[in-house]
């Protein structure tokens, strides 16, 4: 899957920590010249984390109504924690199994 700047940054930001709020993640607009209003931040955050939680990315934690999952916290996965060390360009340990010979 081909990740936007919004995913790249939720999978970098939820790198070091156990679980992350969801509204950590409105500050990737924080510094931005052209900032779109709060609905549409809210809407566009929501829909990246929808996306995310759909391909195995992170795992969420909410409410869920007969329609509707709101997020409350999220979680990165396993292959969510790889993504985003290839992301942030950390070399990541081969799982290799080597037998040293005790003689």
């Amino acid at each position: 899957m081909r990740l936007g700047p919004l995913q790249k940054y939720i999978l970098i930001t939820g790198l070091g920590r156990k679980r992350v709020l969801r509204n950590v993640f409105l500050g990737y607009y924080n510094g931005r010249k052209n900032t779109p209003s709060f609905d549409d931040r809210v809407n566009a955050v929501t829909k990246a984390l929808d996306k995310m939680v759909a391909h195995d990315f992170i795992s969420a934690d909410g409410v869920k109504t007969a329609e509707k999952f709101f997020i409350k916290t999220v979680q990165l996965t396993r292959r969510g924690r790889q993504k985003a060390k290839k992301l942030r360009g950390e070399q990541q340990a081969l799982p290799l199994n080597r037998k040293i010979n005790k003689s």
